[in-house]
């Protein structure tokens, strides 16, 4: 059970960093938005298996966009990339946007997270792909 424990939470991070397109190679990259940062805890049981099944209709370059839009609603959403948020659905980019949040570093942006991850998917539907 431990190593489930560790291997689950570690597989988050694995693919947060792959839907954001960082490069794991360069693990001390200190532009990387989780830098340093500790696993949270999963806030619910069964939360980080969720997060992996999204993660999977996630395609890493769309969970860039979407990551920079969040930050800089300036930027823009590609069709392609609208098309792929609308697949991935609104349970899940609501748990991603939640996981993203989670993190110590990003906490203080958890409302601003939710809000613009909530308009980028609505944006996206309203677009009619």
């Amino acid at each position: 059970m431990a190593r489930l424990t560790y291997v689950i939470p570690t597989m988050v991070a694995f693919f947060l960093c792959s839907a954001m397109a960082v490069d794991l190679r360069n693990l001390n990259d200190k532009t990387v938005p989780w830098y340093a940062q500790v696993i949270p805890p999963e806030p619910f049981q069964g939360f980080y298996g969720k997060i992996i099944q999204c993660m999977w209709k996630l395609d890493p370059i769309c969970g860039k966009q979407v990551y920079t839009r969040i930050f800089n609603p300036s930027t823009s959403m590609n069709d392609y990339c609208c098309r792929n948020i609308a697949t991935v659905g609104v349970t899940c980019n609501r748990y991603l946007g939640w996981a993203l949040s989670l993190f110590e570093k990003f906490k203080r942006y958890a409302g601003l997270i939710d809000t613009r991850s909530k308009i980028i998917f609505i944006d996206c539907i309203k677009r009619k792909l």
